[in-house]
């Protein structure tokens, strides 16, 4: 601190001073020193102090002359006021371009307020001009370097300019600032260097972040726990299948069955193994093991589907229909096979998709007690957008499988996706305890309610889906975000 008659002249850091575009040597009345452990120093404190200094400063030439950048510096900070609280407002109302035209004046007023820097980058970034914005990140990066949202925002830049490493290393500087960084950590997720994991599927808390390349070394603690039963790694297998992490399913799969699984959790966890195998490009192995399958006794429809799937890999496909044929002559309602069998490689080609359903509807015809044949059938007729006779295929197929609570939930869902909700809330009325039934029940139930304005209702339902803890935790927060849907909806 220096002495200046009834003021005391405090030096800040130059690196903050720049961060906040507040000059590096600020005038505090002594009178109001003591105030200053508490109350801190804010903005317009700083700004009222300038003003009033200048304006009592010696007028005597030699000492103006001594304090020349002092009296600058300040006449500079006091002289954005009116433009900073214009950039404000610009940014409030979203006209960036009029924030854009603010922040440049302000930095010409004092190019070493790096915070108008910071936010030209952004409203340059808001306006699409992505090398604009990181030329002036660049330019503050000396004074940023370090903070993890600095990094982000660079991050963000790169990618958006096609730079993904350059992003990667941005985002790793992010998470060094603060291990902690989620939306760095997100980022990584996205450009594939991390992999967003829950160790528990059911449990938020358990969320994690690894380098995609080191999952399974990221799992060998939690999954040797004491403990680990069949059924826990069957549950791992599932998740990691679902999320199409192959390898690490394989791992479960083997796990599961060197966990001294039941009859039916060691055919779920040889099934899987196999599929796994075939994933990650072991196809010798899966056709051995789908093999060795077939030489059970009953021999499973499963078996014959992934050596199906092996021949369709190798280009015997006459080989391959002549498996999936013998799969469904066991289990006519095995929905991979009837895919493989009678659906077009490309689902999405409409008018494929529609030659294929005369075949696919003689099956069905053939099969009247196969469940999963009608409702293959439904699911190609709501693929070419025959609605109403898609929920009617629906319907006989849940006749047919009345306990199938996954087949009742698609059904539901196109009769929703129909505007048949009243239909929906009529089947689910004659339900026994709906509330013990499978998720996708009950959540469509309460997409029916929502859909014919009961929010109450279907707030409720959803709710209670939110606090199922037996439930995946994504699953549970989709519920959650369908609550607030409802309330924002009724709060405006």
């Amino acid at each position: 601190m220096s002495d200046a008659g009834e003021w005391m002249l405090i030096s800040l850091d130059d690196k903050l001073a720049r961060r906040q575009g507040v000059p590096t040597r600020v005038p505090v009345p002594r009178a109001e020193m003591d105030g200053l452990a508490s109350g801190g120093m804010g903005i317009d404190a700083m700004r009222r102090w300038a003003g009033q200094f200048i304006a009592s400063a010696p007028k005597d030439g030699g000492w103006r002359t001594e304090n020349a950048a002092l009296l600058a510096s300040l006449e500079a900070f006091i002289g954005k006021t009116e433009l900073w609280s214009k950039a404000q407002q610009a940014f409030a109302a979203n006209d960036y371009k009029k924030a854009i035209s603010t922040l440049k004046m302000i930095s010409a007023v004092d190019p070493n307020d790096h915070a108008a820097k910071m936010n030209l980058g952004n409203a340059l970034a808001n306006v699409g001009d992505h090398a604009g914005a990181l030329k002036h990140f660049d330019a503050v990066r000396e004074t940023f370097g370090g903070d993890a949202d600095y990094h982000v925002s660079v991050g963000q830049l790169r990618l958006a300019l096609g730079e993904p490493q350059e992003a990667a290393d941005e985002m790793a500087l992010a998470l060094e600032a603060n291990p902690e960084c989620k939306p760095a950590m997100d980022a990584l997720v996205k450009l594939g260097v991390l992999v967003a994991i829950y160790e528990d599927p059911r449990d938020a808390a358990s969320l994690t972040y690894v380098r995609s390349d080191r999952v399974l070394e990221a799992l060998e603690e939690e999954w040797s726990r004491e403990g680990r039963t069949a059924a826990y790694f069957l549950e791992q297998l599932a998740y990691h299948e679902a999320e199409g992490r192959h390898a690490v399913a394989l791992a479960a799969a083997e796990r599961a069955l060197a966990a001294g699984p039941n009859e039916l959790e060691a055919e779920r966890a040889r099934m899987g193994r196999v599929a796994a195998l075939l994933a990650t490009g072991e196809r010798d192995e899966a056709r051995a093991a789908a093999t060795s399958e077939l030489a059970r006794r009953p021999a499973p429809a499963w078996a014959h589907v992934e050596l199906a799937r092996c021949l369709f890999d190798e280009g015997k496909a006459d080989e391959g229909r002549a498996e999936l044929d013998r799969a469904l002559a066991l289990d006519p309602s095995d929905q991979t096979a009837l895919l493989l069998r009678y659906w077009p490689r490309e689902v999405k080609d409409i008018a494929a998709v529609q030659a294929c359903i005369p075949a696919l509807a003689s099956f069905a015809e053939a099969h009247p007690q196969a469940a999963g044949a009608w409702r293959s059938l439904a699911r190609a007729k709501a693929a070419v957008g025959a609605d109403d006779e898609a929920c009617a295929l629906f319907a006989r197929a849940v006749a047919t499988a009345p306990e199938d609570d996954e087949l009742r939930a698609e059904c539901w869902a196109q009769l929703s996706h129909a505007k048949k909700f009243d239909e929906v809330l009529r089947d689910a009325a004659s339900l026994d305890d709906i509330a013990k039934r499978d998720w996708k029940l009950r959540w469509n139930e309460a997409e029916a309610q929502r859909g014919l304005g009961k929010a109450s209702e279907a707030r409720a339902a959803f709710a209670a889906i939110n606090a199922d803890e037996s439930l995946h935790v994504e699953v549970r927060r989709r519920a959650k975000r369908a609550v607030r849907a409802i309330e924002e909806r009724a709060g405006g």
